[in-house]
Order: structure tokens, then sequence, then C-alpha cells
């Protein structure tokens, strides 16, 4: 799972002086699948400073893909089935009061300096079990935009709660602040906006990517899309596919690779493939450990989510060179620079998706520099150590003894 330039960082027995001068940090996380936010702790707690920091996670579920990869860097805490990733049960008040005496139960035994929080269950249970239990600081983090509240006004009330009861809201973009802002009741003062960050990947040369492709059953030299995000319908994978039939007649050897989980629309976006008779132009591999390696065999990523605050995916493609189709929503345009380093197209509009893939795939000297400014994009603005630093920080200006307001 480690990434090229990044450092594994493996866990301490135990620290030194007074608690080692070690802040003591309890993450807390539904379930430990792969996704954005899981995959942005796996990143930070393997280059947190352990001189400074003692991370420990606690999970509701456990069993989830990236369980083994959790336990590998820090101590694993479950306190709900752990066997399966099962998620909180929405409307279930019964669940949700049992959890939070789990919870304190474990920060009362684990001690904890400050305890942060990701996903909406957490936000809102996880800051109460820590303020029950008198943890100094707490943090809140919103990595989506609301969507997920529509029809469910009262999530936006509970989320708000989680707000006030935490010493920083930690957003990810410009565009997820200003949703919180909309969609739940705020204290500006505790806003920290944090980019996901990305490590530096290399690039390969001709010779390593035809070797890749070639035991991945890939064709060697055809042109090859690369879209990673789990199958929600809101992803926008139907999308592609749409498109994909648009522009099959330009490119018949394009070959496309979807990576990620499925969570409940996998089999449409298969069963439409194969209804416009171009289903074996793509690959669905699943969950994949080797994401970059995938990246850097590829020519162009194709991101048609309908919905997105920031997405750590974009991100990666960007470091590994690569020009970056996506929709004009959320944080997406915070990351890519239409025309620049890639195009931005309107949601749930095939035809303009098309057109977009269609301009970068038959002009190979733009593909090619909009990959390299991509590439310096992250770098510049979206370096993983320059994440993991913010982040260090944040955490020291909410130790034990600092003033801090709720």
């Amino acid at each position: 799972m480690s990434r090229v330039g990044e450092q594994r960082v493996r866990v301490p027995v135990s620290g030194t002086g007074i608690r080692g001068a070690q802040l003591k940090i309890a993450y807390v996380l539904p379930n430990i699948e792969a996704g954005g936010a899981e995959g942005h702790i796996l990143s930070l707690v393997r280059l947190l400073d352990r001189s400074r920091f003692s991370p420990l996670l606690v999970t509701t579920a456990g069993g989830g893909s990236l369980y083994e990869s959790f336990r590998f860097f820090l101590p694993v805490t479950v306190i709900g089935d752990t066997e399966r990733a099962r998620p909180i049960p929405p409307n279930n008040p019964f669940v949700h009061l049992q959890t939070i005496r789990k919870l304190e139960r474990i920060f009362r035994a684990e001690s904890p300096d400050i305890v942060h929080t990701y996903l909406p269950a957490a936000n809102v249970l996880g800051p109460i079990a820590a303020r029950w239990r008198g943890v100094s600081g707490v943090i809140v983090s919103k990595r989506s935009l609301a969507n997920y509240k529509m029809g469910h006004p009262s999530l936006g009330v509970l989320e708000s709660f989680g707000n006030r009861l935490s010493d920083a809201v930690m957003v990810n973009s410009d565009a997820v602040l200003r949703d919180v802002v909309r969609t739940e009741r705020h204290w500006e003062g505790k806003f920290r906006r944090i980019y996901n960050g990305v490590g530096p990947i290399e690039a390969w040369d001709r010779e390593q990517v035809e070797s890749f492709r070639s035991r991945e059953g890939l064709p060697s030299r055809s042109l090859l899309a690369v879209c990673v995000s789990n199958f929600f319908e809101y992803k926008g994978h139907e999308d592609l596919v749409k498109a994909a039939a648009r522009v099959a007649g330009k490119f018949p050897e394009l070959t496309y690779v979807m990576i990620g989980r499925d969570a409940g629309s996998l089999n449409a976006t298969r069963t439409l493939a194969r209804n416009l008779g171009i289903l074996e132009r793509f690959r669905f591999p699943g969950t994949r450990s080797d994401i970059p390696d995938i990246l850097r065999a590829a020519d162009l990523f194709v991101h048609p989510s309908h919905q997105e605050g920031f997405s750590n995916a974009i991100l990666e493609a960007m470091a590994a060179g690569l020009p970056v189709v996506a929709c004009d929503v959320g944080g997406n345009p915070e990351a890519v620079v239409d025309g620049e380093t890639g195009r931005l197209v309107p949601p749930r509009c095939p035809e303009q998706l098309a057109e977009a893939i269609s301009e970068l795939l038959g002009d190979e000297g733009k593909r090619r520099a909009m990959g390299e400014a991509g590439k310096r994009r992250a770098e510049e603005r979206f370096s993983l150590g320059r994440m993991v630093a913010e982040i260090e920080a944040m955490y020291e200006s909410l130790a034990p003894g600092t003033s801090v307001s709720r």
C-alpha cells in the first residue's frame, strides 16, 4: 500500500517523557472500507511525526478492505462487528446511545488529547462521547457536499450539534466550507480549510508501461483512460459509458479501466455498456492497492462524479502526470484548472464529457502539456507533506493548556 516517495512509519511500542511529550490522537471512523476519507487518514498516519503524535483508530465496524493496512500503522479498536463493515443505522437511537457509551469507555481507557472524527455518524456521536469524557480537543471533518442530507433535515441539525461541541471544523475545500455554512449551524472561527494531499508519483518509461499493461492483460500501445471511484450512482459511471459510446468510432482501440468497489451501481454500469455494444472496452478490476501504477500506465483520467468535496483520486491522477476530465462540481475547480491541467464539463452531460475526452485523446501534445502542468500543480499546492504539516499544526494548536473557544 505504500506510495512512491512516501516513508512507511511503524507503530512505536510506547511514548517517552510526559507521555513522551506526544499528543495522543484518537481517530473515529464508521468503517474502514476503501474510500476517500479512509485513504486520507491512512496517508496521514503514515507520515505523522511519531515523536510528537501517538495515533490510534476507533471504528464502529471491522472487516473493511483497509482493515489490515490500518492495523499495520496504528492500533485499531473495533466497537461493533469485528468481521464485517456495517454502517451505523441512521434511525436507531438505541444503537446511537450504545455507540456513544462504547466510545466514552474507550476514551476513558486511552485518555486521548484530541479526538478527530470523520464522516457524518462519527461527526455526531464522537463529539458527544469526547465531551462526556472531558477530552481536551475535538475536531470534526467535513469532506463532502451536503447532497446526502436531501430529504433528511434532521441530519443538518445533528451535524450542527456536533459542530457546536467541537473545537475545530476541518474542511478539505472552499466548496465544502460554503456548503457547511449553507446547510448547518456553524461557528466561523472554528473552520480550518486543509486541502487533501498526495505524494509524488514518478513517471515510467515506455518499457515499464508496456510491461505493466502486459501483466494486466491490457493493450500495450492503445489509449487507456482510467476512472477511480466507488460505484455509487452519483459518481456518474453511466455518463462515462454513454460518452464512451459517442467516441467509440473515433478511438476504436480505446480501453477504459474503472476502479472501485461496488456500492450499488456496478451492475447497471455493466448492463449499459453491454446494451451499447461496448462492454469489451471496459475493465472492472474492483478495489486495487496499486492505483499509482495503473495511473502511470494510462493516458487520461476521467472523473464524471455529479458531486465532490475534494477528490483524492483527481489529485493522484495529477501527481501521476495525467490530464484530467472532470465535472465542474464542488471542489473540482479548486484542483483542476480548465484548459490548463485538464477539462471541466457540466455534470450529467455525456455529450460534453465525450467532447472533452475526444479533445485530449486526439491531441498528444495537449495531453502531455496538461499532464505536466497538473503534476506541477499537485507538487506545489497539494503535496502530502504540506497537508500533514498543516494538520499537525492544528493538533498542536488544540493541545491541552492551549486556549481554544467553543
